[in-house]
């Protein structure tokens, strides 16, 4: 009685596990994954750099002469506020350094030196930061540059690629007649932009007129690559 009980049970079992594989297996068939089609979607624009980047160097002129450094800051300080220049937020100190080796042998003030960047709005007030820096004899470079509207020339870059990658599936379906479906994946393979200052010199030199001097056309600024590329995934109708 005892062994045919388990009997039972092991029948009842195994017809409850055949019934559950029957039930998965129609499930599945009934919800089985659609066609697809696997496009690499790429986008890219161009624009040009509307913010600068400026650094430079205070170095005191005379390691025996006390606060030499400020009083050249000040003066710094005062010829970009004549431009309408921020300081306070658009001048930063990148580092502060001084000699205090030469002030412990000589008994003397610490010979210091300052490094700062500046952002600026555009390349005309650049061109005249660079004409106060040199009055001030001062030197400077182009550390990079930027784009005020970064994020949204990133996001339409995004969307762009997102749209050719479903025109590069239709297209490519297209004798098929099959249509694309809906978006059922999507990979991000990232986004790229050039901050790099490059200026960009042009070989050709105008001439104004017989009676003037010839001038060669002043240099432009590369522009600002922006590129997305992603993996997108349609399902197929």
């Amino acid at each position: 009685m005892r062994k045919g009980f388990k009997t039972t049970v092991k029948i009842l079992c195994f017809g409850i596990v055949m019934i559950s594989f029957i039930a998965c297996g129609k499930g599945n068939k009934h919800n089985a994954p659609l066609a697809y089609v696997e496009i690499v979607g790429a986008a890219e624009k161009e624009v040009e750099p509307d913010i600068f980047y400026l650094s430079f160097n205070l170095n005191e002129p005379d390691k025996t002469k006390k606060n030499d450094i400020n009083a050249l800051e000040q003066r710094m300080l005062l010829a970009l506020k004549s431009l309408n220049i921020d300081t306070k937020t658009d001048l930063t100190v990148t580092d502060i350094s001084g000699d205090s080796w030469y002030w412990w042998r000589k008994n003397r003030p610490v010979y210091q030196n300052k490094s700062y960047l500046l952002k600026a709005g555009n390349l005309n007030l650049t061109n005249k930061i660079c004409d106060k820096l040199d009055s001030l004899k001062v030197s400077y470079a182009l550390s990079k540059v930027d784009y005020s509207k970064m994020d949204e020339l990133k996001k339409e870059v995004q969307q762009e690629a997102v749209k050719k990658a479903r025109l590069k599936a239709e297209n490519l379906l297209s004798g098929e007649n099959r249509k694309v479906g809906e978006l059922i994946y999507l990979q991000e393979q990232g986004t790229s932009d050039n901050q790099n200052p490059y200026r960009q010199y042009e070989d050709k030199v105008y001439i104004v007129s017989a009676n003037e001097a010839n001038f060669v056309q002043p240099p432009s600024f590369q522009k600002m690559k922006v590129s997305y590329q992603v993996i997108a995934r349609f399902s197929i109708k």
